[in-house]
């Protein structure tokens, strides 16, 4: 299983973006601990909002990279000009989830609407692929159709929404709903 890892430690993929700026994506690493740092200092306090952690925290990010270890969460980064613009993460299962992944995206504001978040999610499908992963799950907003519809275009399916599952700062709570993308088909297996 190591091999896997050293491969996926060595991911790449290039785009050209309509600015005509190259971008890459690549595994997260150590070094790139100030870089990350500020992709997360330039959020907004409503893209803040949204994380599970305080991602406005540099010490919290820093305890990130600090803790990085591929085979529990596997962050992939977006960079520009030598600059982190997004974060696409693959958090894994353990024991009886071992077969399936949770994933996160973040994009710097700047960067979206540029076709960045649906390369990260492809990659991180072919990531999850190579990593032997049977399931995606995803927790998006209803208040947020369209990063839901850009899961549903990579063949996400809603499994379940939850009511006032979301709290914000101000109290207001939202819906949530959990996609998933079936990488293994068994049905009409028995």
């Amino acid at each position: 299983m190591t091999d896997i890892w050293e491969k996926l430690a060595r991911y790449r993929k290039v785009k050209t973006l309509p600015s005509g700026a190259r971008l890459l994506l690549r595994p997260l690493t150590k070094e790139d601990k100030e870089g990350f740092i500020d992709l997360f200092a330039r959020a907004s306090e409503r893209d803040l909002e949204l994380f599970r952690s305080d991602a406005g925290d540099p010490a919290v990010v820093e305890s990130w990279v600090d803790g990085l270890n591929l085979e529990s969460v596997f962050p992939l980064v977006a960079i520009v000009d030598d600059r982190i613009v997004g974060d696409a993460t693959l958090h894994f299962g353990e024991h009886y989830r071992r077969h399936r992944a949770w994933v996160r995206i973040f994009l710097d504001h700047e960067y979206r609407r540029q076709g960045i978040g649906t390369l990260m999610l492809r990659s991180l499908i072919e990531i999850a692929r190579q990593a032997n992963l049977h399931q995606l799950y995803a927790e998006v907003l209803t208040t947020q159709p369209q990063v839901m519809k850009a899961f549903q275009d990579l063949g996400f399916r809603p499994e379940v929404t939850l009511n006032d599952y979301f709290m914000m700062d101000s109290g207001e709570t939202l819906d949530m709903t959990i996609l998933a993308l079936q990488l293994v088909d068994h049905s009409g297996e028995f």
